[in-house]
């Protein structure tokens, strides 16, 4: 089947069945009567692309008739099928593929902002966002004021002369506060500020921010889109405005995705639809389970009726995925240890989203700033989980053993 031939339901003249749009997503731009009937699509290894004359060469260079790939740290053909891939998804005019999630951060603030402006950040950050603005950013003279998750409903007391930037994440990947997307991109749109969302957590299957007014989206996709643990990947999408800038200084910083890793990240794609449903399925069934439990303060996964902001969360976000946090009654730092080395399923680490089931004590997170940890709820029994593949029966015996674990301690 090519490209070709899968119905696009942006087109007024087709009268077939629509497709779904996990059923497009892996067919679109996918040729393979270019590729010798290959389904899967080639893996380009070249750092440049060459020229079939001096004619060639003239043209691309003045723009008159250019070839769409001359120099891996532009473009590459793995690369721009999965930019293409993740800008439907999106609904986006096109999407940027980088070699991490922060790169891809960095390269929609940088250029997206300049010196002497001023950018609105939510508190609830990923901490490595607030490093970057606080030094990079700080140093290239951008001021940052950041404003608690409950206040994006209105912003405009936040708003300066020269803001030019407001930055949103949501659900946070820490503490999985929501912010009111519509309300945010409208008072934005009015005031001509861009506005940047990291999507991660919801994926572009499962929240479309553009579709909401925002401007650009922004992945790791090293979490849900590649799926298994083993690459890293960042990825911004947005419209047609904000994204050419982005463009433009994303070969500067030399931060290209390999063709490798973006074969990877198309790979995670096929079966992107199926792992969130399962990660969603299964992270509901444990949080309620952990409810229950006596050990626990609290929950906090926004798919819960009971969470401050579900009502808004499932206003724009019409799915969840496996990550969450809980906190535990406090009983010391033996029985933290007690409860997280008990645990047989689960690995202790960073970044999530993939097969395995992870787990974080938050115990040093934003641990310089102990007035922000407060007005979080970030306590040393705030714990962050990664529901991963496995069946969620043996996840919550493992959990369950590892309670008794901590109580025994």
């Amino acid at each position: 089947m090519s490209h070709k031939s899968v119905p696009d339901p942006q087109d007024e003249n087709q009268t077939d069945h629509p497709l779904a749009e996990s059923t497009q997503l892996l067919h679109r731009f996918d040729d393979p009567e270019q590729q010798f009937g290959a389904v899967n699509p080639p893996v380009y290894h070249a750092s440049l692309f060459a020229f079939p004359s001096y004619q060639a060469w003239k043209s691309t260079i003045d723009g008159s008739h250019p070839r769409p790939y001359v120099y891996h740290r532009r473009s590459n053909p793995t690369v721009r099928l999965l930019e293409q891939k993740i800008a439907f998804l999106e609904g986006a005019a096109d999407c940027v593929a980088s070699s991490s999630g922060m790169s891809a951060i960095a390269m929609s603030i940088l250029g997206l902002t300049k010196a002497g402006d001023h950018m609105l950040c939510v508190e609830t950050v990923y901490g490595p966002v607030r490093r970057f603005l606080g030094t990079t950013m700080r140093k290239l003279g951008v001021e940052v004021t950041y404003f608690p998750a409950a206040a994006s409903t209105d912003l405009a007391p936040y708003l300066q002369e020269n803001t030019s930037l407001i930055y949103l994440e949501s659900p946070a990947s820490l503490t999985f506060d929501i912010q009111d997307l519509r309300a945010v991109a409208k008072l934005a749109r009015e005031r001509g500020i861009w506005t940047v969302i990291d999507n991660t957590w919801a994926t572009p299957l499962y929240q479309k921010p553009l579709e909401l007014g925002i401007d650009v989206s922004l992945h790791s996709g090293t979490k849900y889109i590649a799926g298994h643990s083993d690459q890293l990947l960042g990825l911004v999408a947005g419209t047609e405005e904000a994204i050419a800038p982005i463009r433009a200084i994303a070969p500067l910083l030399g931060a290209s995705l390999s063709p490798d890793d973006a074969y990877l990240g198309l790979r995670g794609l096929r079966t992107l639809p199926v792992r969130l449903k399962k990660h969603e399925e299964s992270a509901l069934q444990i949080a309620r389970w952990l409810q229950s439990r006596p050990e626990v303060r609290e929950v906090l996964h926004p798919g819960l009726p009971d969470f401050p902001g579900h009502e808004l969360h499932r206003s724009q976000c019409r799915g969840d995925s496996g990550l969450f946090g809980f906190r535990l009654q406090p009983r010391g730092e033996k029985a933290r240890a007690a409860f997280v080395d008990s645990l047989r399923l689960f690995h202790l680490g960073y970044s999530w989203g993939g097969f395995e089931s992870l787990l974080v004590p938050l115990v040093f997170s934003y641990y310089g700033n102990q007035e922000l940890r407060q007005r979080l709820g970030l306590d040393d029994d705030s714990y962050r989980i990664s529901i991963g593949l496995e069946e969620p029966e043996d996840i919550i015996q493992d959990l369950s053993q590892a309670l008794e674990a901590y109580n025994q301690a």
